[in-house]
C-alpha cells in the first residue's frame, strides 16, 4: 500500500511540475509579448563596423533605440582579415552580446560567397567555374560562317535534316572548320543541323562579374570541387575561430551565406545556351554511369525523347549530389563543430527555371544549411514570390531545423521610387507574408527610413510578436505539395535564358517552364484561397511513412499530396505515393502522369500502376490542364480549411502552427483596404487574440467578428 502511495503521489508531483511548468512559460509569453526579446527582432546588416571603441558604442545603441535585435556582420571588407580589423571586430562582438543582441556572421569579402574576396580562387586557378556552352543553326547547302559560342570546343558537328527530322546518326565532324571565333563550312546538298558546344568559364556576363561588394573581381571558383570549401572554411571561418576562440557560437547565431551558386544563368541575352560543368563532375558521372557526359553532347542536348531525358536526370542529380556534399555539408559541419549554425540565402530562389542551373535541385542544398534562407529584393507584397520562404521553411522541417532567414532588401523598389524606400504600409504587408511562409529571422538592407523612431520601436515590436508567437512547433498543414524538380531536369533540353529580374529568368525550354508555371500556379493558389500547406522534396515522400490514410514524416502529417506536373521521380519515392494511395490518402496530379524512375525512361511499371490507381478512384485525381477552381473543388471533399469566412472572396491570408499542442493561427490582410469579416476557426478549445500591433490579449467568440487594417495581422491562440 505504502509503494501504491508513493507512486500516486509521485505521479501527482509530477503533473503538478508539468502544469506549473506550462503555465510559467505561457506567463513568461504573455509578459514577452508586451516588449518581445530582441533575438525576435529584426536585425540589420552592418558590413563597415567602426574599429574604434566609441563608434562600435554609438552604433550599437543606435540601433538598440530604433528597437532593433541585432547585425549581421563581418570584419570591416577595407581591413579585411587584418589584424587590428580583427581584433576590433571581437570586441564589437563582445558588446553587442553584452547588449543582449543577436548576431549572424556574414561569411566573406562580397558577394556571391565562395570565394572570400578573390582569395580562394587564387589558390588554385584550375577551380574556376566551368560551363557546357551550347549553339546550333539550320543551314542549307553552299558556304557559311557560325558564330561560335566562347572557349574550348568539345562538339563541332552538322547532321543532315530531312522534312525536319534530324539524322543524328549520320554526324560530320567539322572541328577542322573552326576558325577562330567561327565555324565555316561548305555544306552538302541538303539541309544541316549544326551543333556546336564549348567549354569556357563561368564569369564575363554572370553574376560574379556583375556583382560584388569588397574586391570580388577574379574568377569564380567551381563549388563542386571539395577543395574549393576546404579553403573557403580555412580563410574565412577558421580565420574568425583564430581571433575569438573555437566557440563562435558564444557570439554568433549563424552565418550569413550570400548567393554562392554555380553560376550559369546569364545576365544577358546570348545566342547560346549553357549549363554547369567541371571535371569533377564529368568523373562523377563516370564512375555512376559509365559515361562521361562530353561523349553524349548530341543526346543530352538535343534529345527530347527518354535517352535525353535520362541522360538530363543523371546529369542533374549529379550536380546536385556534389554541390550539396562538397559545399554546403562541409560548412554545415564545421559550424556544428563550433557550436553555431550555418545559414544564409541563395541566388534566385524564386524560379525554379534557375535552380537547375545554379544548384540542381535547391532544396537539397537548403537541407544541408542548419538555417535556409532567401532574399526578397522588393518589398512590395503584390510582388512576393509566396513559394520562395516556403520552400526553405519545408526544407528546414523536413531536416528537423528551426530557423529560416530573410534578407530583405527594397534595391528594386528603390529604382521604382527614385531611391526611396518602399513606404511602411506595404513594407508591414511584405513581413506578413514573410511570417506567414515561415521565416524566423530577419537581416536587413531594409532601412526603415519612411519611419520616424517611434514608428521604426513600434515596427520591431509588431514583427516580434509574431515571430515569437509563431516560434517552435511545427506547420499544421494537410496538404503536402511535391517539389517537381527531377521532371525540370528531364524537360531542361538548352535554350537561351537570362535573369530578367531579381524574381525571375526568361527564356528555356518550353516543357521546362510549363512544369514550373504549374508549380507556381498550384503555390499562389494555395496561399491566396487559405490552404495551409509545405512542400516535400523526393527524399521526403521516401523517408516518410503511410500510417492510415496519412503521409507521416515526423511531425508533419498530410492527408492530400498534390503533384504539379511531376512525371519523375525515384522508384521509391513512387512507391510511397502507390502506398498512400491505397490506404486511402488523397492525391491530385496536374498536368503531366507519373512516366519516369530514376532508372528507367519511361517506367512501363510505373506507367501502368498509375494509369490504374488514377482511374475511377475518388481519392486519385488527374487534372490535365490547371483549373482553380475545379482543384478548390476536388480540396473541399477531402478536408476542411483552418478559416472559413462569410465571404470568401476577400484577401485574407493565413499559417497555421501547431505549438506545444496549441493551434496558433496567423491572419493577415494582404490588401490596402480594411477588411471586416465574420470568421470561424476550425480548431479545438477556446481561443485568444494576440494583437502585435497593440500588444493586446483578449478572449474572442468562434465564430468571431475580424476588423483587420491595411496590411496588418492578428494572432489566434487556442487556451
Amino acid at each position: 500500500m505504502k509503494s501504491k502511495l508513493s507512486l500516486q503521489l509521485l505521479l501527482l508531483l509530477s503533473f503538478v511540475c508539468f502544469n506549473s511548468c506550462v503555465d510559467q512559460s505561457d506567463t513568461v509569453l504573455r509578459e514577452n509579448f508586451q516588449d518581445p526579446p530582441l533575438d525576435f527582432r529584426m536585425n540589420q546588416n552592418v558590413h563597415d563596423i567602426p574599429l574604434d571603441e566609441a563608434g562600435q558604442d554609438s552604433l550599437i545603441q543606435a540601433y538598440l533605440d530604433n528597437g532593433y535585435g541585432g547585425f549581421a556582420m563581418n570584419v570591416p571588407f577595407e581591413h579585411y582579415l587584418e589584424d587590428e580589423a580583427m581584433k576590433a571586430t571581437t570586441r564589437f562582438c563582445e558588446k553587442a552580446k553584452a547588449a543582449g543582441m543577436e548576431l549572424w556572421l556574414y561569411d566573406e569579402q562580397g558577394y556571391p560567397s565562395g570565394n572570400a574576396g578573390d582569395l580562394v580562387i587564387r589558390e588554385n586557378p584550375d577551380w574556376e567555374g566551368m560551363g557546357l556552352y551550347f549553339n546550333d543553326t539550320l543551314v542549307a547547302e553552299g558556304s557559311f560562317s557560325f558564330d561560335l559560342p566562347p572557349g574550348k570546343p568539345e562538339l563541332m558537328a552538322a547532321f543532315p535534316s530531312m522534312d525536319g527530322v534530324i539524322d543524328y546518326a549520320a554526324k560530320t565532324d567539322l572541328m577542322d572548320f573552326v576558325d577562330g571565333p567561327n565555324l565555316k563550312w561548305k555544306a552538302p546538298e541538303g539541309d544541316w543541323k549544326i551543333v556546336a558546344v564549348t567549354k569556357y568559364r563561368l564569369y564575363e556576363g554572370f553574376q560574379a562579374s556583375h556583382k560584388g561588394g569588397g574586391k570580388v573581381g577574379a574568377n569564380y571558383p567551381s563549388l563542386m570541387i571539395p577543395e574549393v570549401t576546404e579553403k573557403f572554411i580555412e580563410v574565412t571561418h577558421e580565420a574568425y575561430a583564430e581571433y575569438m576562440g573555437e566557440d563562435l557560437g558564444k557570439y554568433f547565431l549563424a552565418t550569413f551565406t550570400d548567393e554562392p551558386s554555380l553560376m550559369a544563368v546569364p545576365y544577358g541575352w546570348h545566342s547560346w545556351a549553357v549549363i554547369p560543368w567541371q571535371e569533377v563532375l564529368s568523373e562523377e558521372i563516370q564512375k555512376r554511369h559509365g559515361y562521361r557526359p562530353e561523349e553524349k553532347l548530341v543526346e543530352l542536348y538535343l534529345d527530347e525523347g527518354p535517352e535525353g531525358e535520362m541522360l538530363r536526370y543523371q546529369y542533374f542529380r549529379a550536380v546536385g549530389d556534389l554541390l550539396a556534399e562538397n559545399f554546403f555539408k562541409p560548412i554545415k559541419e564545421w559550424c556544428a563543430e563550433h557550436n553555431f549554425q550555418s545559414g544564409g540565402h541563395l541566388l534566385l530562389e524564386e524560379t525554379m527555371m534557375a535552380h537547375v542551373p545554379l544548384y540542381g535541385d535547391i532544396m537539397q542544398s537548403f537541407r544541408e544549411m542548419h538555417a535556409p534562407g532567401i532574399d526578397i529584393l522588393s518589398c512590395f507584397p503584390e510582388r512576393m514570390p509566396v513559394h520562395s520562404p516556403k520552400l526553405a521553411s519545408s526544407a528546414a522541417e523536413l531536416t528537423g531545423h528551426s530557423l529560416i532567414m530573410s534578407e530583405p532588401c527594397p534595391v528594386a523598389d528603390r529604382l521604382q521610387l527614385g531611391g526611396k524606400e518602399t513606404p511602411a504600409e506595404s513594407v508591414r504587408g511584405h513581413l506578413n507574408m514573410l511570417l506567414a511562409g515561415g521565416v524566423t529571422d530577419f537581416n536587413n538592407y531594409l532601412q526603415l527610413s519612411n519611419s520616424d523612431q517611434e514608428e521604426k520601436i513600434e515596427f520591431n515590436k509588431y514583427v516580434g510578436r509574431i515571430n515569437m508567437l509563431l516560434s517552435g512547433g511545427h506547420t499544421k498543414a494537410d496538404i503536402g505539395v511535391v517539389y517537381p524538380i527531377e521532371s525540370l531536369w528531364t524537360k531542361f533540353t538548352p535554350r537561351p535564358r537570362r535573369v530578367a529580374g531579381w524574381d525571375s529568368v526568361a527564356g528555356g525550354a518550353p516543357a521546362a517552364i510549363h512544369v514550373e508555371q504549374t508549380f507556381r500556379n498550384i503555390s499562389r493558389f494555395m496561399f491566396a484561397n487559405r490552404w495551409e500547406y509545405s512542400y516535400l522534396d523526393s527524399k521526403a515522400l521516401i523517408d516518410a511513412q503511410v500510417q492510415k490514410d496519412l503521409l507521416v514524416h515526423d511531425q508533419l502529417q498530410w492527408k492530400v499530396l498534390v503533384l504539379p506536373a511531376v512525371s519523375t521521380l525515384p522508384e521509391e519515392a513512387w512507391m510511397r505515393l502507390e502506398q498512400f494511395i491505397n490506404a486511402g490518402g488523397n492525391v491530385i496530379a496536374l498536368d503531366l502522369m507519373p512516366e519516369n524512375s530514376e532508372n528507367r525512361f519511361p517506367d512501363a511499371e510505373i506507367q501502368a500502376t498509375f494509369d490504374a490507381l488514377f482511374e475511377g478512384r475518388k481519392n486519385a485525381v488527374f487534372i490535365d490542364a490547371w483549373e482553380s477552381i475545379q482543384v478548390d473543388k476536388i480540396l473541399r471533399t477531402w478536408i476542411d480549411k483552418a478559416l472559413t469566412l462569410d465571404d470568401e472572396s476577400l484577401p485574407l491570408r493565413l499559417a497555421h502552427r501547431k505549438i506545444n499542442g496549441r493551434d496558433v493561427v496567423f491572419v493577415l490582410n494582404d490588401s490596402r483596404e480594411t477588411v471586416n469579416t465574420k470568421m470561424t476557426l476550425h480548431v479545438k478549445g477556446k481561443l485568444e487574440a494576440w494583437d502585435p500591433a497593440t500588444g493586446e490579449i483578449r478572449p474572442v467568440d468562434n465564430p468571431a467578428t475580424l476588423e483587420l487594417l491595411p496590411y496588418h495581422g492578428m494572432i489566434y491562440r487556442s487556451r
